[in-house]
């Protein structure tokens, strides 16, 4: 079936750029706590928490990690992970059993009561290197739900890029609405209303640096992208569900109909003086509703 020249770049932009995220803001937490003789906002204490509570299910191989750091009731959204602690301690004691299991954390977003990690899994599952984002939910200082996304590890894009090399500080932090709503609107405007011609005033072409296997840095190389996806034929149909940010960076999580099926798509965007300056994502096949492992769904 051929798609219009609007759908192909809807569906090129999608594999390339596109990220995951939610519909309401959430507040930065002020308060603080005392860990380990510093003074620590109340944020810094569950970014901490997230990374070690996979650090300690991935190289420590410590299934006990997941009564330390998850609280009752627990909420699964991964369809490949079952509901519950009882379905959090069954994939730790599987984590467990695989010699080859490791994490690395390259970065760490703690928005409100929201944590994402993104980072690179090894020796899991089906893939032998997976990228991956994981967002969080806490409460009362437990993880009580969680959403993720994984794809296997690619070879550098045409730009020699990684999908996780790039920048990783947090910077303007007092700037996180301001690049939330500039992510939001791009969105809305340019892949949910299909206004591809106004994409320039929101993606900065002279230093887009582009992570995603399949298309190298600067709009040129997405316009390339975008007339290979039309000539393949597809579709797309994309909803954001989440938007999660600090500072200069910025998370999407949508619900995609693409060529290949239904996807959950995670898009974490860099924003520099106003404008999308760099670009991660990861691109996770829905699978059919009867191969769920818990009734939660993905988003």
């Amino acid at each position: 079936m051929k798609i219009s020249r609007r759908r192909a770049f809807a569906a090129a932009s999608s594999t390339a750029m596109l990220a995951v995220a939610g519909s309401v803001p959430f507040l930065r937490t002020q308060s603080h706590a005392q860990s380990q003789g510093k003074t620590m906002t109340t944020s810094d204490t569950l970014g901490a928490d997230a990374r070690r509570a996979m650090i300690d299910i991935f190289r420590k191989k410590d299934p006990t990690a997941v009564d330390r750091y998850f609280g009752e009731p627990f909420k699964q959204h991964d369809p490949d992970l079952a509901d519950g602690l009882a379905g959090m301690k069954s994939f730790a004691a599987e984590i467990a059993n695989s010699p080859a299991a490791d994490i690395t954390i390259y970065r760490t977003l703690v928005d409100g009561d929201f944590v994402l990690l993104h980072s690179r899994y090894q020796g899991v599952g089906r893939h032998s290197s997976a990228i991956a984002f994981d967002l969080f939910r806490f409460e009362k200082g437990k993880i009580v739900e969680h959403w993720g996304g994984q794809e296997q590890e690619a070879p550098p894009n045409q730009s020699g890029r990684t999908q996780v090399d790039g920048a990783t500080e947090v910077l303007a932090r007092e700037k996180t609405d301001e690049n939330r709503k500039l992510v939001r609107t791009f969105r809305e405007t340019v892949m949910v209303a299909l206004h591809f011609e106004r994409i320039e005033e929101f993606i900065e072409d002279a230093h887009y640096a582009q992570h995603s296997s399949q298309i190298g840095d600067g709009i040129a190389r997405l316009r390339d992208r975008i007339a290979s996806v039309a000539k393949e034929g597809g579709q797309l149909y994309l909803t954001p569900r989440r938007y999660v940010a600090e500072g200069n960076f910025v998370l999407v999580l949508s619900e995609g109909d693409l060529p290949s099926g239904p996807t959950a798509l995670y898009d974490l965007f860099r924003v520099e003086n106003g404008k999308i300056v760099e670009h991660w994502d990861v691109l996770t096949p829905i699978p059919p509703r009867d191969q769920w492992k818990n009734p939660n769904g993905p988003f």
